[in-house]
């Protein structure tokens, strides 16, 4: 990632440096932030991370469903 940052001439060197530094400070923040967070949404929200096994599962009647889920999901040809 690439910051570019405009600052009038007339800026003193030691304000610049000082500003430098609070955005520095800022991003580290933001980044740590960020790192915690997309680490918590993945181990929360994503299913195929974290399957819930205890969801109930339903009984179609079908004898045959798993062979043939695309004749009875898509209408394909059963096989």
């Amino acid at each position: 990632m690439q910051i570019t940052i405009n600052v009038p001439d007339a800026l003193p060197q030691e304000r610049l440096k000082q500003r430098i530094k609070e955005l520095e400070q800022s991003l580290i923040t933001e980044a740590k932030f960020f790192a915690v967070f997309s680490k918590q949404q993945t181990a929360i929200d994503d299913p195929w991370t974290n399957p819930d096994i205890s969801l109930p599962t339903t009984d179609t009647g079908i004898e045959d469903f798993a062979l043939n889920h695309g004749h009875y999901l898509y209408g394909l040809d059963k096989q």
